[in-house]
């Protein structure tokens, strides 16, 4: 089997990984991405990408990164974690989360020019994901599907994540983001 490669597939293994951990699930034995992960690991020796380059993909350390990232972030955001699990009691999650993400972004931005947009919509996402799994865990399962579509979906994070060279090299606590 082989490992995440495309954008889409990775973001997909690493909002799952960030899922799991924050629902308290072992992952290791629950992660389907981790499993394939781990099974490529063990049959190649040589972990590489098709090119013969090796794979430092690891869902494990990119997710603990993007945790450390919304750490950082201490706001109230409690009136828009029960704005978004409303919704996606609706069915309407989507709009509603992506709109959140932005506007909040855009906020703790204008508050500090220094902040890039792209790394505060990740540590808000990893944020709103951590609070929604701590108050309601269906909700929170609910909301994998378009957590990954927000952030494939938005061109300003998906082009800020390659050109840090991919998920590999995301960083989650060298900038500061605002409290």
């Amino acid at each position: 089997m082989k490992p995440p490669q495309t954008f889409e597939e990775q973001t997909e293994c690493i909002v799952e990984s960030l899922l799991l951990e924050f629902l308290s699930l072992p992952v290791k034995a629950q992660s389907r991405c981790l499993q394939r992960q781990s099974l490529q690991s063990q049959s190649l020796q040589n972990d590489s990408t098709d090119s013969g380059e090796p794979s430092s993909f690891d869902v494990t350390i990119i997710a603990a990164r993007l945790r450390m990232l919304g750490d950082q972030i201490n706001v109230e955001m409690e009136e828009s974690v029960e704005k978004v699990m409303k919704e996606a009691a609706t069915g309407q999650v989507v709009t509603v989360l992506q709109n959140t993400l932005k506007s909040l972004s855009q906020t703790w931005c204008a508050q500090d020019p220094n902040l890039a947009y792209e790394r505060a919509f990740l540590a808000m996402t990893v944020k709103l994901l951590k609070a929604v799994s701590k108050k309601n865990p269906q909700t929170a399962r609910q909301l994998a599907g378009p957590v990954r579509d927000a952030i494939n979906g938005n061109s300003a994070v998906r082009e800020y994540i390659m050109n840090q060279g991919g998920w590999e090299n995301v960083e989650g606590g060298d900038e500061p983001v605002p409290h």
